[in-house]
């Protein structure tokens, strides 16, 4: 027998007349499809809800019997008394049809009417012939609170990433992936490097001290490309993740610019954020961790009357370092407003975020070996990066019809901060001497403008139905630096026995690495149609007609760099014929297009050409309703690659010719049993660089693991021993090795690390819903290094074992 979805645990209350002290509610296991009213672009969740069909195959009976069929297929919430839909009848339903379809033909012959809810739900109602006993008992008002600890699943059914509509699983035309908040709760992930866990194939680049997200997809990738979205909008460079606003993270991999521009061909990253509840909801929880210090947060949410509602979230942190020295601080504040009613609906959020972040350089390498230990840094006590991020943007949408929205979408992000950097440049191995100097940016600017109006439309014509998306989107991208400090080189410094503060945080303008600026200007239209050909092929066409503007320069006096107006034309074709209810067969051709922008503190050789990419993909998916997965072989070939070399100990920028990526993904994701949630992953990815100078022709790409995989596992206990509920789980994952420059001079060693967590949750502590965790990373004290800056002398280690616990009450 098939093993069965886990459902939700809900407590129900009523107002008004009307008694449901024996309502029920079924739902599929995953905890996605009712907050898709806060998914990628805010479409609400009745909207989506009616937008898609599904097949299926009720046969008649009972009422009851048909809507619990209903809610499985559907994942949609019913609520209703049994005492209506005991010793009804139902006539069936056979075929494909939206869900406000079907529940019209399941509800013909009953006394029921069905009306959608703000959260994605249905309640259903007795039909009133007019009386005042029948307007008493209208179901007005109904909140739903959700037992988290259950409602959530390792598997995402549908995602919005690939065409701003959410699409079924067996539909999606590219490879998507999603990470869900149970996965994200579990595994107490605390930025993007930890999230790529649970994703096939993705290492980390150069992150800058580790104060960046910077994430190599199918070979390609850095902490400048752009490839991080938060709720659709390009973020600046800089960390974009935080655990306690974060909703979910999806994954699209392969070139992405069809619909976002400027984008790398290896695909990206969408941070979805929280959005205001039309429940009354509120959370006080903290963190603590081993190595001192922790943090503490708030998170309340309800509806203010008249389709608004709000949510506030703050979190202040203060944690020591792993290493030998250093404090991460950092205040957030996150403010969210939402309206909805039958035809309007708009989301406004902001977000800032006050910052002093430790910037570690990591390791320096000789002759393919790290000097030094793991344990004590190679800077000094003042190495940090301090400043502040702002992320506000809004979500306007009409909707015509049910099949037929505008939806106006304006974001904005700034990151703006000072680095203070001990630099390490050269060894002398006979007598252990490190040489360092003092670098700093003391004033970084960077800003993202973004703007895009789409009409999307769901449609019949000629016999076939069209999920059409038309839009246009304007972007603006700014970084400035001002004068760049450098000090002197200075030797004395020994890594086997460290003597901290002979160096100081002084230094003298570098004229030709001060005044950095890089100006781009984007202006696009783009047309997307996934056209449903009969019941088993979805033929999927776009184009991208985009046209951007670039202009850099840096040094004093100010030299232009790069200076280019460029145009060009994205197209997109994709294919899927859905074998049956539980597989489908995908295919798809994409391009990619993207400015190469200048690296604060280097110079960079002549201008910078765009790069340019193209990929050919085709897979296999799988889907029987709680367990989710695929198999994909793609093929990238892309030009002027900007890559970071070390020069008689200067960091320079330079563009190599042309590089491919080819390999292939695996995935499975979801429940396993009611008790067990299974991530299962696989990636083979060879890239290497195919045009350039003699020596580096058929060099590996830096930062680019050939094998990468992970396990993960979570179970739900049956125990009677203490109240509650436990909740196990833990897994591992394998990085292979990678080449730590482009001249594959020296190479960061393959690793496997563990992590495990165990959750306990109490419903009814003092009436109120309260939970703890204990979560162990790198359980085995694994030494490993995460990536490479591109030379020998920027190299992050992997932290050591690490203890958190973390604690929650909901009131």
């Amino acid at each position: 027998m098939s093993p069965q979805p886990n459902h939700r645990h809900h407590l129900i209350h009523i107002t008004r007349r009307w008694s449901l002290e024996r309502a029920i509610h079924l739902s599929l296991l995953s905890t996605a499809l009712t907050s898709f009213d806060s998914v990628l672009f805010n479409t609400p969740a009745w909207a989506q809800t009616t937008a898609y069909e599904y097949d299926f195959n009720i046969p008649s009976g009972s009422l009851d019997s048909a809507l619990a069929h209903f809610a499985k297929v559907t994942g949609i919430t019913l609520s209703f008394s049994p005492d209506n839909a005991r010793n009804q009848q139902s006539q069936g339903l056979q075929g494909r049809y939206s869900p406000d379809q079907a529940l019209q033909r399941l509800l013909e012959s009953s006394n029921l009417r069905a009306t959608p809810q703000a959260n994605g739900s249905f309640s259903l109602h007795p039909i009133s012939d007019g009386s005042s006993n029948d307007s008493d008992m209208e179901l007005s008002a109904i909140a739903v609170v959700e037992d988290q600890e259950h409602s959530g699943s390792y598997r995402a059914p549908q995602t919005a990433i690939g065409d701003k509509f959410n699409t079924p699983f067996l539909d999606q035309t590219q490879t998507s992936y999603s990470v869900t908040q149970q996965v994200l709760n579990d595994f107490a992930v605390e930025n993007l490097e930890e999230t790529i866990k649970f994703v096939p194939g993705i290492t980390v680049g150069n992150n800058f001290g580790g104060t960046q997200d910077s994430l190599v997809k199918r070979g390609f990738g850095s902490g400048t490309d752009g490839g991080v979205l938060r709720d659709g909008i390009r973020t600046s460079r800089g960390r974009n993740f935080n655990s306690i606003t974060t909703e979910r993270v999806e994954v699209l991999k392969g070139p992405a610019s069809l619909l976002y521009g400027m984008q790398e061909p290896g695909g990206v990253i969408n941070v979805i954020t929280k959005k205001p509840t039309y429940e009354w909801r509120a959370t006080l929880g903290g963190q603590m961790i081993d190595e001192g210090g922790g943090s503490s947060y708030i998170d309340v949410s309800g509806p203010l009357g008249a389709g608004f509602a709000f949510r506030l979230i703050g979190q202040y942190r203060d944690e020591d370092y792993w290493r030998n020295f250093g404090v991460n601080r950092d205040k957030v504040i996150a403010p969210s407003l939402a309206f909805e009613n039958d035809k309007l609906s708009f989301n406004l959020s902001y977000e800032y975020s006050d910052y002093s972040t430790v910037l570690d350089r990591g390791a320096f390498f000789y002759n393919g070996r790290h000097v030094g230990s793991r344990s004590r840094r190679l800077d000094e006590h003042w190495t940090r990066i301090n400043g502040h991020r702002q992320y506000a943007s809004t979500t306007l949408e009409y909707r015509f019809s049910p099949t037929s929205r505008l939806r106006f979408n304006y974001g904005w992000n700034e990151d703006s901060s000072a680095d203070y950097q001990a630099d390490p440049n050269s060894y002398n191995p006979s007598t252990g001497d490190l040489r360092r100097r003092f670098r700093s940016n003391p004033n970084f600017e960077k800003d993202r403008y973004y703007a895009a109006l789409d009409w999307l439309n769901e449609l019949n014509l000629l016999g076939m139905r069209h999920e059409l998306t038309l839009g246009a989107d304007h972007e603006r991208h700014d970084e400035s630096t001002d004068v760049f400090l450098q000090g002197p080189n200075q030797w004395g410094f020994f890594p086997d026995s460290p003597q901290y503060g002979n160096l100081h945080p002084v230094g003298s303008p570098n004229l030709s690495n001060s005044n950095q600026n890089s100006r781009v200007r984007m202006l696009s239209l783009y047309a997307k149609d996934n056209i449903h050909i009969g019941e088993h092929w979805i033929l999927s066409l776009g184009l991208r007609h985009q046209r951007f503007r670039q202009r850099d320069g840096q040094g004093i006096p100010y030299q232009i760099g790069t200076n280019v107006n460029k145009s060009k034309n994205l197209p997109f074709a994709g294919i899927v014929y859905k074998i049956n209810d539980q597989f489908s067969l995908y295919a798809n051709y994409s391009e990619s297009y993207k400015p190469n922008t200048i690296t604060a503190g280097q110079p960079t050789e002549g201008g910078s050409e765009p790069e340019e990419g193209r990929q050919y993909e085709f897979g296999l998916r799988y889907d029987n309703g709680w367990l989710s997965g695929l198999i994909t072989w793609y093929d990238i070939f892309k030009e002027n690659i900007q890559v970071n070399e070390n020069v008689g100990g200067q960091l320079v920028t330079r563009t190599v010719g042309e590089a491919r990526s080819r390999g292939w993904e695996a995935s499975l994701n979801g429940q396993l049993n009611e008790h067990w949630n299974l991530i299962a992953n696989y990636a083979y990815t060879d890239a290497e660089i195919s045009k350039d100078i003699p020596a580096n022709r058929n060099n590996d790409m830096v930062n680019v693991a050939r094998n990468v995989a992970g396990m993960f596992l979570s179970y739900d206990v049956s125990q009677n021993l203490v109240p509650g509920k436990l909740r196990i789980g833990g897994g591992a994952r394998y990085v292979g090795k990678r080449e730590g420059d482009v001249a594959n001079t020296f190479e960061l060693s393959s690793y496997t690390t563990y992590d495990a967590f165990v959750s306990w949750s109490m419903p009814h502590l003092i009436d109120k819903n309260a939970r703890l965790q204990l979560n162990v990373d790198n359980l085995t004290d694994k030494h490993y290094f995460v990536s490479s800056g591109g030379t020998n002398n920027r190299v992050s280690w992997g932290p050591e074992r690490i203890f958190s616990l973390s604690g929650s009450v909901d009131f």
